[in-house]
Formats: structure tokens, C-alpha cells, sequence
């Protein structure tokens, strides 16, 4: 009885891999055998572990954002956030400065653009994403401008334990890969199985019903914002130490695709809500667009409008299942 038990379950497990919430995953198969036919390139070993490096570093900028929009608000200054926290870290080694002081000062500076998100947000009631914009392109990439003159700052490569980070692997494994998948892992736990991460969705669920739970909603977004800060920043400097330069003006490139992998992750695993899991497979998916249109030598633009067209996808996806959440009156405090 046990082993019928145990068949039925693992059965169970296995069809739910063709549930329409995991279609997402299999397109992707599908993409990636279509390009690793057009271009032998992209099907060797050293590509598709370069598609997981290349993904590390949008995946840490993201996650704050992934949070913030699935408790209905957005975020879009983690672009210009990390392009300033690049600047100055730049800036901090040309001044003489080591690498760990440089990094928790200039990840500290980055982190309290969060806090000014968010008091615009919480307390002076604006909307999030004209409060992000402004702090984004008002105030972070204006300040990074200034201090670098609106040119690029180069620094010699990073010593090797940074270096290590960002370009060494570890059994074969980008490194950098393997510790996002460390802190995505760890915020899985935290999403889904701690009292905070249930409240965070209530509040994309239902406002009115979370302020009668007595759930702290400035709380919780006021957090919210200074981590996807703290995590943009962190991205900043790794990305700093990546290319070897701070560049004020590198924000926008991030735009675009951290809100797709953002709502393109929220038609995977939690259907139609912005979840760590689906955005980390959302970032990997758009990796591994990116490359395979690159070696097919297709122009940059196309690669944008494919993107364009997941993002409103997405957020079609999200919105239906708002509302109908919210006709069916889903709200659950643990």
C-alpha cells in the first residue's frame, strides 16, 4: 500500500511539470534547441556557462524588485541605483581605498536611495513608480553623473578573491552564479515558508483586508524598497569589478529587462505572481534569448521587441489573476 501510495505521488509530481504554469520552461527547451541547431556556438560548454554567469548579476538586481511587485507596488530605479553604486566604487578605489571598504561604503550610499523610495511611498503617499523614477533618474544617476564628470572611470582588474567572484568557477560552475543561487535560495525559505513572506503577498492581494489583519503595511514596504536598494547596489558593484569601470549612464540598459524577468517569472511556478523562483528562471530564459539571437546575428532591436512583447504578457498575466483573486476573495493570514 506503501508503494501504490509513493507511485501516485511521485506520478502526481511528475504531471505537474505540464501544467500550463510550467509552459514557460518548455518553450525555452524548445528555444534553446532551435539555437544550439542555427549555431553550433551556442550548444558548447563554455557559452551555456557564460548564459549562467551573464545571468548572475540582473538576477541579484531583480529581487528586491520581484517583492515589491508582487505586493502590487514597482520599483524602477535598481538600474540607476547599481550604475551609482559603480560610480562610486570607482571612484573609491581610485581614492586609494580597499575593496571591503569600498564595498560596504558604497553599497551603504546605494542603500539609502531605498530609504528615500520608500518614504515617498509610504508616508508622503507617491506614486511608486514616479517616486522610483525620480529617485532613480533624478537623484542617483544624476549624482553619479556629476561625480564622475558624465565619463566612464576605469580601474585596473580586481584582486582575486573579487576577481574569483565575478569570473572563476567552481567545479566548472561560474561562481558568481552559484552564490545567486545561494541568496535566491535562501529568499525562497523566506517567501514561502516564514509569516512575513505570506503577508507580502496579501498585500498585492488585498490592502483593505491586510490593514484590518493589523498587518504593518509601511513596515514591510518601507523594507522592501531599501533591500531592493541594498541588492541593486550589490549588483553595482559586482558588476563594477566585472567590466573594470563605473559608468553613470549604464542604468537603462538594465530597464527593460528587469522588469521582464520580473512579470515573465510570474507565469512560472507561483501563476500570476511575482515570485524569487520563477524571476530567477525568468533571467536565465532572457540570458539565454539574448545569446542565442546575438549568435545568430540578429540585429539588437529584435532581441527588444521580443522582450517588449514578454513584459506585456506578463503583465497581463499578473493583472488577470489579481482580479480574480480578488472577485474569489482570496486572502489568508498564518
Amino acid at each position: 500500500m506503501n508503494d501504490n501510495a509513493t507511485e501516485i505521488e511521485n506520478g502526481f509530481h511528475i504531471s505537474k511539470l505540464f501544467q500550463a504554469q510550467y509552459g514557460l520552461i518548455w518553450v525555452t527547451l524548445i528555444m534553446m534547441a532551435v539555437f544550439a541547431i542555427a549555431s553550433p556556438t551556442f550548444r558548447t560548454p563554455g557559452n551555456l556557462l557564460e548564459i549562467l554567469r551573464q545571468s548572475g548579476l540582473l538576477a541579484i538586481m531583480v529581487i528586491g524588485l520581484t517583492w515589491i511587485a508582487a505586493t502590487g507596488e514597482i520599483d524602477v530605479s535598481y538600474g540607476d541605483i547599481a550604475a551609482f553604486t559603480g560610480v562610486m566604487t570607482a571612484v573609491f578605489l581610485k581614492a586609494g581605498l580597499s575593496w571591503p571598504v569600498t564595498f560596504v561604503l558604497a553599497v551603504g550610499l546605494g542603500s539609502i536611495f531605498g530609504v528615500f523610495s520608500g518614504i515617498l511611498v509610504v508616508y508622503f503617499k507617491f506614486p511608486a513608480l514616479i517616486a522610483t523614477l525620480a529617485v532613480g533618474s533624478g537623484l542617483a544617476k544624476s549624482i553619479a553623473r556629476w561625480v564622475s564628470g558624465g565619463a566612464v572611470i576605469h580601474i585596473s582588474n580586481p584582486p582575486g578573491v573579487v576577481y574569483q567572484i565575478v569570473y572563476g568557477t567552481f567545479y566548472g560552475i561560474p561562481i558568481l552564479f552559484i552564490i545567486t543561487l545561494a541568496i535566491y535560495l535562501i529568499c525562497r525559505e523566506f517567501q514561502d515558508k516564514t509569516t512575513l513572506g505570506q503577508h507580502l503577498y496579501a498585500l498585492g492581494e488585498n490592502r483593505q483586508a491586510t490593514q484590518e489583519a493589523g498587518i504593518n503595511e509601511r513596515r514591510i514596504l518601507m523594507s522592501l524598497y531599501v533591500f531592493s536598494a541594498l541588492l541593486a547596489s550589490i549588483a553595482g558593484v559586482l558588476l563594477t569589478a566585472m567590466v573594470a569601470s563605473g559608468n553613470p549612464n549604464i542604468g537603462g540598459s538594465f530597464f527593460l529587462d528587469g522588469l521582464t524577468v520580473v512579470f515573465l517569472g510570474a507565469m512560472i511556478i507561483k501563476a500570476g505572481q511575482p515570485n524569487v523562483i520563477g524571476t530567477l528562471i525568468g533571467v536565465i530564459i532572457l540570458s539565454i534569448l539574448g545569446n542565442g539571437l546575438t549568435l545568430m546575428g540578429e540585429y539588437f532591436f529584435v532581441g527588444n521587441i521580443v522582450k517588449g512583447i514578454l513584459l506585456v504578457f506578463g503583465v497581463v498575466v499578473v493583472m488577470l489573476a489579481r482580479k480574480r483573486n480578488q472577485v474569489e476573495g482570496k486572502f489568508v493570514v498564518a
